[in-house]
């Protein structure tokens, strides 16, 4: 796993030999818990098999912490899953840049309170 530090985000990126799934998903976690105050995204382009909802689920809870608890953004870029199988309560984004462009968006509205 790659920990990169952008302007707006803590990206998490898959690399080719890491888990996926719960193990991956322990893998930022235990990451986690050392940069909860920013927003984060979790990076899955590079995994080019069908990702599953299951795969994305596995991130609800960092996911509902972060924009509840945090008042963070938490987005899962991914252009493999279909995002009409997810819930609404999780952010997917197809590419990295969209991702971090809906973190932005995200800030834009906090800031104006919405």
């Amino acid at each position: 796993m790659l920990i990169t530090e952008k302007e707006i985000a803590i990206v998490f990126s898959w690399e080719t030999n890491d888990p996926l799934g719960v193990d991956f998903r322990n893998l930022v976690k235990s990451n986690y818990k050392n940069i909860q105050e920013q927003n984060i995204v979790i990076d899955l382009t590079a995994y080019k098999k069908k990702i599953t909802p299951n795969h994305i689920l596995e991130f609800s809870e960092l996911s509902t912490y972060s924009k509840e608890q945090l008042g963070k953004s938490f987005v899962v870029a991914s252009s493999t899953i279909n995002i009409h199988e997810l819930p609404n309560d999780i952010s997917v984004a197809p590419t990295l840049q969209e991702a971090l462009d809906l973190i932005e968006m995200e800030e834009i509205e906090r800031d104006l309170g919405y």
